[in-house]
């Protein structure tokens, strides 16, 4: 145990312990004001107990040590070789999507601040997966070809978009949310709350061309009674497959970003000189 907690001190630098902890002190502080609720100071959202607020952050927080997690597996086990970059921009995420997204309420005030998220989030789960290619190259001393790496990250980036929406449909079926905006019901009510009413049409893919179907009759009934119907028919799967692109986008950008400047760490975690010495080593025997 010594040894592990000598780890979490050595291993990051500086700046990253405090960096993280900063993070996390300001998530702390919202999981209290939300389950005391204290007044969010001056956010301008509603002084009341939100508990789909503290179990979101909460959720989050725990995210947020997930480099700490890693360290406690045995050096036979890849997650030991995980870096701390691992978690730099993880940590930064999380931190984006519960604090400054739900508690702050960007997700309500700024139209575009879930496309943005979504596009991160896609980009950072393509270095995330590259660096648990790595990490299996270290434990196992192995080195594969660059372009087998870049194909696990970018299918390991697909995996985390995928489980975050299944995250979001299991959290608004336990804790009665609407992370997945499942409702647009829900959304006219946060328009009128936030007075926002983008909100209310939160796509980039309007879904007016369906209009020219409103007089097709199927069986006597006709497929739409009215446009507001289309929306309210349309709206969470416009909403789900929209995450999807801009997580996409984001991992095509992180792909190519890797593609042009592959990099493999410095100093002891360098792994082109890692596998070099490796492979003097075998030909001097």
């Amino acid at each position: 145990m010594k040894e592990y907690f000598k780890t979490l001190v050595s291993v990051p630098k500086k700046w990253e312990l405090v960096y993280w902890w900063i993070l996390r002190a300001t998530m702390i502080f919202a999981m209290v004001d939300a389950a005391f609720g204290l007044g969010r100071f001056g956010f301008g959202l509603e002084q009341a107990t939100n508990i789909q607020q503290v179990l979101q952050t909460l959720s989050n927080f725990v995210g947020m040590f997930a480099w700490e997690i890693c360290m406690m597996f045995s050096k036979k086990k890849w997650p030991h070789y995980i870096p701390p970059l691992f978690q730099d921009g993880l940590i930064l995420l999380l931190w984006l999507a519960s604090f400054g997204g739900a508690y702050i309420n960007f997700y309500y005030s700024v139209n575009s601040y879930d496309y943005i998220m979504h596009a991160a989030l896609g980009f950072w789960a393509v270095i995330i997966g590259y660096e648990m290619a790595t990490a299996m190259q270290k434990r196992d001393k192995k080195q594969c070809s660059t372009a087998v790496v870049l194909l696990c990250a970018f299918g390991f980036s697909f995996i985390v978009g995928t489980g975050w929406e299944l995250f979001e449909f299991t959290f608004d079926q336990v804790a009665g949310g609407d992370s997945q905006h499942w409702s647009q019901s829900l959304a006219i009510w946060a328009s009128e709350k936030y007075n926002n009413p983008g909100l209310a049409k939160p796509w980039i893919f309007d879904p007016t061309s369906y209009a020219a179907r409103l007089n097709e009759v199927t069986d006597g009934t006709p497929l739409y009674s009215s446009l507001e119907e289309v929306y309210n028919a349309r709206y969470a799967v416009i909403d789900t497959m929209e995450d999807i692109i801009f997580n996409t986008i984001g991992a095509v950008a992180a792909y190519i970003f890797l593609r042009v400047r592959p990099y493999n760490h410095k100093g002891k975690n360098d792994t082109n000189s890692m596998f070099a010495a490796e492979e003097k080593e075998t030909v001097t025997k």
